[in-house]
């Protein structure tokens, strides 16, 4: 094998420390990608899985601080508090795969893994949230943010900070 072949084969997966998914401190920015075969969920999947992200708000094993499905994927800005983030992420996929089977899809509805990042300080969490809730207008989905019926940001219910932010 090349050089390069080895050097490809000996690369460590890019995701934190195992710890860094408890610290009740720290937010992260998650993604969750679609199964390759769904260009688009059917309308009672995306419903299904955005019931599942406001179930998530109420339940409070995590901090949403703001949430975006779009027709392959799913953003996410949250924080843990009785959950890790790993544990969580498994529990999620899980619970909407098993609500997507009940609306009449079979198999798994999405790749394996996620795209996650810490979240580094106020400008960033504040970068975030806004990249989160310009997906759907960026995507070309709606005119303005609050026109998307899969968007939500605790900016928009008040002034408050859900906790853990700061």
């Amino acid at each position: 094998p090349s050089a390069t072949m080895a050097r490809v084969r000996r690369r460590r997966p890019h995701r934190l420390d195992t710890l860094a998914y408890t610290n009740t401190e720290t937010q992260f920015h998650l993604t969750f990608r679609a199964h390759p075969r769904f260009n688009e969920w059917p309308a009672p999947v995306q419903d299904a899985i955005w019931r599942a992200v406001l179930n998530e708000r109420a339940r409070g094993s995590i901090h949403l601080f703001a949430a975006c499905l779009m027709p392959d994927h799913l953003h996410m800005l949250i924080a843990p508090v009785t959950r890790d983030i790993i544990g969580f992420v498994n529990g999620f996929k899980t619970w909407t795969t098993r609500e997507a089977w009940q609306a009449g899809v079979h198999g798994s509805i999405w790749q394996p893994g996620m795209w996650d990042r810490a979240i580094r300080g106020e400008r960033d969490f504040d970068e975030v949230m806004t990249y989160i809730a310009r997906n759907p207008v960026a995507a070309g989905l709606a005119q303005v943010e609050t026109e998307w019926p899969y968007t939500w940001l605790y900016w928009w219910e008040s002034d408050a900070d859900p906790g853990g932010r700061r």
